[in-house]
């Protein structure tokens, strides 16, 4: 516990590992309040003249507006038939056709439920939506009762010709009848704010990568791994006090700034919205069962292991690595990885890799969220697997192999040292060292220690009558660092 309270305060203390703790707060304001700005809204004051509004202000005329609470099939047709008056009224083809002050006065409040309408009765060949006017009273009491037909659909456009594509039919409906319906609604968190939170989360692991790339790398860069190898402590059990301390360090601040981004955004946006279905943000024929406010922590936990993973891999790197630039550079190649990968690497190869790389979900159009909302599979042996779930299922999988792997790298058989000490006549003490005794690989040193390198380097083995013993000097000779001989005798 004293080694990881140590390690923990290390890390802590570093002006850098503060710098960049301090940005991530930041970032999960900043990435809150950005969609804010994304929101407008018009009307028309007592005089007749458009007023525009943006940001919070446009956010509070929209709630006052907007449809909310659940979306029955009633509610579908009166969306409908209002769209189909005003399009009547104006010998509308299209929404471009209607005034401006008309659309935010009578349709704007029923727009999100139109739009999904038409997704819902979308051509099943050809995925082309129809026109307003294309739409029936009895298909918005259909409504619902047609979303599975619609998801057939879309998997059968995505997915036709893949060798397990009837399984992935099958998947996607189970999961799609665990859903709630009827939906509810209520103006507010938007796409373009989930969209940032994924933004934030790999923002949050490049950050976290630089914090947790020194940890071991910095001790071998320095040469203080070259005596901690030799110490009591200086083996596992240092290894695991830093792990855990990495870890807690970067994992708190990974936390923190999601609740915030959380906290932050519901309060902006209007704690209401947090009940509306996910699937009027993204597809009426989204597979997850969750509101938006659910989203949010789900997102936030299914994030953070693949984070986690991450971690697990930087630090694995650290402990390989023999300087921080080496750790630092292969930490931030890691986290872009997936989405090079995804974006270079073609067909079903290219997916299974970006998916188990480390950091296999953390990205911009790789990401978790994309393919949670999407209807994205990975084929092997005919079988079909939901690319979400095996991003889910294979991040704690990764963290125990990588937290391994960097144990069993560290967690050699220790050196072991016999050491004499034989007081010299000027005072000082002469140092005897057996190393490993009993092995193949075992030597012997002797060294004195001197409070100036003036003083070290006048002294002469031969003013002891040692000379015959102490004949080989090797001080700052490469290759004859313990660290040296620890790589050489256990890898």
């Amino acid at each position: 516990m004293n080694l990881y309270r140590l390690e923990l305060k290390r890390v802590c203390k570093t002006r850098m590992t503060a710098i960049l703790l301090a940005i991530a707060l930041v970032l999960a304001v900043v990435m809150a309040y950005l969609p804010v700005t994304f929101i407008g809204w018009t009307e028309l004051d007592a005089s007749g003249n458009e007023v525009s509004y943006t940001g919070l202000k446009a956010i509070r005329k929209r709630q006052e507006q907007q449809v909310s609470g659940t979306i029955t099939p009633d509610v579908m047709q009166e969306a409908l038939e209002a769209y189909q008056r005003v399009y009547r009224q104006y010998d509308a083809s299209s929404i471009n056709d209607i005034p401006v002050e008309v659309f935010y006065k009578e349709l704007a409040r029923y727009q999100p439920l139109v739009n999904n309408a038409k997704e819902a009765f979308a051509d099943p060949k050809t995925g082309m939506a129809p026109g307003v006017m294309g739409l029936t009273a009895e298909d918005m009491q259909n409504f619902y009762s047609q979303l599975p037909k619609r998801l057939e659909s879309v998997i059968w456009l995505e997915q036709d010709g893949k060798s397990g594509y009837e399984q992935a039919q099958a998947i996607a409906q189970k999961k799609f009848d665990a859903v709630q319906k009827p939906f509810t609604y209520s103006f507010g968190v938007s796409s373009d704010a989930m969209d940032y939170q994924t933004l934030l989360s790999l923002l949050l692991t490049l950050l976290c990568a630089v914090i947790a790339a020194p940890v071991f790398a910095s001790d071998a860069q320095t040469g203080a791994q070259d005596i901690q190898l030799c110490t009591k402590n200086g083996g596992l059990r240092l290894a695991a006090a830093k792990l855990a301390a990495a870890f807690s360090i970067t994992g708190a601040a990974y936390l923190l700034c999601g609740v915030v981004w959380i906290l932050v955004t519901n309060t902006l946006f209007g704690w209401e919205s947090t009940q509306t279905s996910v699937q009027w943000l993204f597809s009426v024929t989204s597979l997850l069962p969750y509101t938006v406010g659910q989203m949010e922590w789900v997102m936030l936990v299914a994030n953070f292991l693949i984070f986690f993973a991450e971690v697990a891999f930087v630090l694995m790197a650290s402990v390989w690595a023999k300087n921080n630039l080496t750790a630092l550079s292969v930490a931030l190649i890691s986290v872009v990885a997936p989405l090079i990968v995804y974006m270079v690497v073609p067909g079903s190869f290219g997916e299974w890799l970006s998916t188990l790389i480390p950091a296999g979900g953390i990205g911009l159009s790789n990401a978790l969220l994309y393919k949670m909302i999407s209807f994205d599979f990975l084929y092997a042996g005919g079988h079909a697997f939901f690319q979400a779930d095996v991003l889910l299922a294979s991040a704690p999988i990764k963290i125990v192999l990588l937290v391994g792997l960097a144990e069993k790298i560290i967690g050699k058989p220790l050196i072991k040292k016999v050491r004499r000490s034989y007081r010299l006549p000027d005072g000082a003490v002469l140092e005897v060292n057996h190393v490993d005794e009993g092995l193949p690989t075992a030597f012997w040193y002797a060294e004195v220690e001197y409070p100036t390198v003036e003083a070290a380097l006048s002294w002469q083995p031969d003013a002891c009558g040692l000379a015959a013993y102490l004949n080989d000097e090797v001080t700052n000779q490469p290759g004859q660092s313990m660290g040296a001989y620890w790589a050489q005798t256990r890898g």
